[in-house]
């Protein structure tokens, strides 16, 4: 019986790994002294939790309106 193992589980040998922070979307330009502009991992999660807080606050206020009763 022979255990295969995934080529990408063999070169993660730190547990830490898991927690690096890649650049998702990466702009170099030689505009303004070398901008570097990069959208990282927890950037993207940053914006996507403060996306969903906002959606939600503003699904859920009632903007002071008057309800009935009824």
């Amino acid at each position: 019986m022979s255990i295969l193992i995934s080529s990408s589980w063999r070169d993660n040998l730190s547990p830490l790994s898991q927690f690096e922070i890649r650049d998702l979307i990466n702009l170099d330009t030689p505009i303004l002294g070398n901008l570097h502009i990069s959208i990282t991992n927890i950037g993207f999660y940053l914006t996507i939790g403060a996306l969903f807080v906002l959606v939600t606050n503003l699904l859920s206020t009632n903007f002071n309106k008057l309800v009935s009763d009824n």
